[in-house]
């Protein structure tokens, strides 16, 4: 082979394990948790700010957002876990309409358990909130969270 060939493979092949490395660097980085320097962490800590929520309330929005992140991973891994079993009953000779039933039953269910968690943080956070800052939490909910205020109606 030719020098000029071995020197553009040499760096192609740097350049894709420096891109793999910087992509295996953001998803440590995003996995690491809400109240982590993640962005959603940030996300929540500027909400906190922008309703002028007191540090301990700050640290319950983390804490809610952590938990129904989890929860969300939790869900997320069961589905690719049943992935299998469908995969299985697309093989079979014969559609086994009882497993796919329980197969849906148990996907509704993980679904379920997201909804309710995010139901009982939706409730923590609202329960510790005063009404100024839930109607400035409701506003920015309504204007989709942009920095411009809203005119008055």
């Amino acid at each position: 082979m030719s020098g000029i060939l071995v020197g553009v493979l040499a760096t192609l092949a740097t350049l894709a394990v420096l891109r793999a490395l910087r992509f295996l660097l953001w998803r440590r980085r995003w996995r690491r948790g809400a109240g982590h320097g993640s962005r959603s962490g940030w996300m929540v800590r500027r909400l906190a700010r922008r309703i002028d929520a007191s540090p301990e309330q700050e640290r319950l929005l983390l804490e809610e957002m952590d938990a129904v992140r989890i929860a969300l991973r939790e869900a997320r891994m069961g589905f690719l876990a049943s992935r299998e079993d469908l995969a299985r009953a697309l093989e079979a000779e014969e559609v086994d309409a009882s497993s796919l039933e329980s197969m849906g039953a148990r996907e509704l269910a993980r679904l379920d358990a997201v909804r309710r968690r995010a139901t009982e943080a939706l409730a923590r956070v609202h329960a510790a909130l005063d009404g100024r800052q839930r109607r400035a939490l409701a506003d920015l909910l309504r204007s989709g969270g942009h920095l411009a205020p809203r005119a008055a109606p």
